[in-house]
């Protein structure tokens, strides 16, 4: 709607007047928490108070290892061959889950009383996913008798049967998805096999074996371990994968693993706990980009390493290894991002795939993680190398990957992953018409999705946030993947302000009437014209943070919802008078409706800045504008602008700004030079007539109520307000509702009041005011 775009409200609220209200408070009162807190946890689908015991219930057992598949014969054939001395190999994976499942299992086998085991890693590069048939050979000429594979195997038919031709007995733990045909194994131990699998990790799944074991006497060291590869592979933070990462925590919390604590270094200071962040964003990557570069053997003898002064120059081996992952990184980033802008003159497909010649293929899936956070789509990234290429492929919430590039197996050479990763092979062929058709079977829910706003669980007054809600919030965790941390939009009045790092790209604030600090990275631009006293609004989460000694939650921020609108430096930049025709470079024209939005773009022969564009078009559009040095954009004042910060040498208004925020709005994209234009002759008309249009009034909304409880719900501008007020149309004898219950109306009749004062005197004037 585009009151929406007009409220400049990018996303929409979880919580909703849909919800059941009486078995809500029955469950608030079960469980004794405050509002927020059993909101939140409603939200995630914990709705009774034995969904919240189990949730909170830290002591619990994990579940019977026996119950995955194959398990049982797993460990009885290990306890069979330990009195043989047979040689054993554990055979990994190159990325965090697999390096901590094979430290694990190698460990493990070590204490369970094998005398003779190894481990060995593939190479990313020569030799690629999964158990290959060189690999066999490799381990019948060294005279290994059994191999054990973690984190991979279950698409690796050829080298199984290999491996039975050699006489080598073959174990097979893995969590990734099953192929029509299952290898040749004395054990398949893989959670796909249930009916109903448990959402292990490759790490989980060779915790569960070692724990049958030996027996349930597995150390503190095996959970740490464990957690790094649960938290690194992104498998749903519930269940069993909940309680492995809060003992894991614990663990390393006690440096039960010394590689760990080296690799963290002064990241972590005295007293401070370990959460899943240092693991998901700084240990995984780590571990990572030792496999990434090529071998991955430094990070298997960090987690291994029994004493902090011996893992001291894996860790620093590492830093470096990531160090330079991260510059390959941003340059395979730069082609893949150029690439996606040339797509849009042919039209984004809801299923990405790019690809560029020597992309290094051990970043291809960070570069593909990082393009769907954009675009808001499944993106698959290829590297070619001569006529075959390899790919990285990565989902969206709720869209089984594998499942359905699976439909497409006649594109692959080889294919294996799960829902939400994969990576494959093939031939060298046309990206974009392989978006195309990975898009075409695309299931209807996911084709709307890059349209719809950013999700926050609740929206809250700071002061809400009180020392209850913040303790409560430090028992919920670890929060992560299937578990997320809470989304929240925040409203407050700001305190103090400080801009932060060596270019004040960094803000930290305070709110009146809260003790919560409230800290935005990246957001010191936006942030620099904010002035103490004035209302703000964001997007953010809330987090701990280790301060003086102690840990504190603060509020990170995502997005400052209504920052463009309070930067007032446009006054120094504007000129009150016509635009000479003269003017050149980046230029915007601001117009009052869409069809003069149309008109002028085909006159200009400019950009018609279109606020219906998904998400990832908005995006793709904008990288277009910022490669360019000439161009003209056409805009229109009541919807969505481009967020282009700094860019346009001229701004240009062919109709009267509706009121001093638009104004603000525009001057946040000049350059520093740059200069705007407004001619004060200008008639307000058109803008008072949209303004009653656009702008949820009471008197409209009455109207528009009375014209609902008929059937004409496509009239409805103001529907989301009553979706707010919990108004159903066609249902008799509801309660009154005030208007001013509605956040959506109280931002309405704010800004309709700003118009109708702004207007009553020539723009010039309130505009200067």
């Amino acid at each position: 709607m585009n009151v929406t775009h007009y409220l400049n409200r990018p996303y929409r609220q979880a919580w909703t007047h849909d919800e059941d209200q009486e078995s809500f408070r029955l469950f608030q009162q079960q469980v004794g928490l405050s509002e927020i807190t059993a909101k939140i946890l409603w939200l995630r689908n914990i709705r009774s108070l034995e969904d919240y015991r189990r949730l909170m219930l830290e002591s619990r057992e994990l579940s019977d290892p026996e119950q995955l598949p194959d398990l049982t014969k797993a460990v009885t054939f290990l306890e069979n061959i330990r009195r043989d001395h047979k040689s054993i190999r554990v055979y990994g994976d190159y990325d965090a889950d697999g390096v901590s499942a094979t430290a694990l299992m190698y460990q493990g086998l070590v204490w369970a009383g094998f005398p003779s085991v190894d481990y060995y890693i593939p190479n990313r590069f020569d030799e690629g996913y999964g158990l290959s048939s060189d690999a066999v050979v490799q381990a019948a000429a060294e005279g290994i008798d059994v191999l054990i594979t973690v984190d991979c195997g279950s698409s690796s038919q050829e080298a199984a049967d290999l491996a039975a031709q050699y006489g080598i007995d073959l174990i097979i733990t893995d969590h990734h998805g099953l192929p029509p045909v299952l290898p040749r194994a004395r054990a398949l131990v893989n959670p796909e096999r249930m009916n109903e699998p448990n959402r292990f990790s490759g790490v989980g799944v060779a915790l569960q074996l070692l724990r049958a074991l030996l027996h349930d006497d597995v150390p503190p060291w095996a959970y740490a371990v464990a957690a790094i590869g649960t938290v690194a592979d992104i498998v749903p933070l519930t269940g069993d994968n909940r309680l492995i990462v809060q003992r894991g925590l614990q663990a390393l919390d006690m440096g039960a693993c010394p590689g760990v604590s080296a690799l963290l270094g002064e990241r972590i200071k005295p007293g401070q706990r370990i959460h899943v962040d240092d693991l998901g964003f700084f240990v995984g990557p780590h571990l990572n980009a030792a496999g990434r570069m090529g071998d991955a053997t430094p990070a298997v003898g960090l987690l291994l390493a029994s004493r902090k002064e011996d893992a001291e120059p894996l860790a620093a081996l590492l830093r470096e290894k990531n160090q330079v992952r991260r510059d390959i990184e941003q340059e395979v980033l730069r082609g893949a991002l150029a690439q996606l802008a040339s797509y849009d003159q042919r039209g984004l497909p809801p299923f990405v795939v790019l690809a560029g010649d020597e992309w290094h293929h051990g970043v291809i899936g960070i570069v593909a993680s990082r393009i769907k956070d954009l675009v808001k789509r499944p993106v698959a990234i290829i590297g070619w190398e001569q006529d075959e290429g390899k790919g990285s492929a990565r989902s969206v919430p709720g869209f089984h990957l594998l499942n359905h590039l699976a439909k497409h197996r006649d594109v692959f050479l080889k294919l294996g992953g799960h829902r939400g990763a994969c990576g494959f092979s093939l031939v060298r062929q046309d990206p974009y018409e392989l978006s195309l058709r990975f898009s075409r079977s695309l299931p209807e829910e996911l084709l709307t999705q890059q349209f719809v706003d950013k999700t926050v669980d609740l929206r809250i007054k700071a002061e809400d946030l009180t020392p209850q809600v913040m303790d409560e919030f430090k028992a919920l965790e670890p929060f992560g993947h299937g578990f997320e941390r809470p989304q929240f939009a925040v409203v407050g009045t700001l305190d103090s302000l400080r801009l932060m790092g060596q270019d004040k790209q960094h803000v930290a604030m305070t709110l009146e009437d809260t003790t919560v600090r409230v800290v935005g990275f990246n957001q010191g631009d936006v942030a620099s014209s904010f002035l103490v006293g004035m209302p703000i609004e964001f997007i953010g989460e809330l987090v701990p943070n280790f301060f003086q000694g102690r840990e504190e939650y603060q509020w990170r921020i995502h997005k400052l919802v209504n920052a463009r609108a309070l930067d007032l430096k446009w006054r120094s930049y504007t000129q009150w008078d016509v635009a000479p025709s003269t003017v050149s470079g980046r230029i915007i024209y601001v117009v009052n409706s869409t069809r003069e939005q149309h008109r002028m773009a085909k006159d200009l022969g400019a950009v018609s800045w279109n606020h219906h564009w998904d998400y990832g078009t908005r995006l793709v559009q904008e990288e277009k504008l910022r490669a360019r040095s000439t161009i003209s954009v056409v805009v229109n004042q009541w919807g969505l602008w481009p967020e282009i910060r700094h860019w346009a040498h001229h701004i240009i208004w062919l109709s009267p700004p509706a009121n001093q925020q638009c104004l603000a709005m525009a001057a946040s994209l000049l350059d520093v030079e740059g200069m705007m234009w407004v001619d004060p002759r200008l008639s307000p008309d058109p803008v008072i007539l949209k303004a009653k249009r656009l702008v949820p009034h009471r008197q409209t909304l009455a109207r528009l109520w009375r014209a609902r409880q008929q059937g004409f719900k496509p009239l409805i501008i103001g529907g989301r307000v009553f979706e707010e007020l919990g108004l159903e149309a066609g249902v008799s004898g509801q309660t009154r509702r005030d208007l001013h219950e509605s956040p959506s109306y109280q931002r309405a009749h704010t800004k309709w009041q700003e118009i109708l004062a702004s207007w009553q005197k020539p723009v010039i004037e309130w505009a200067k005011d």
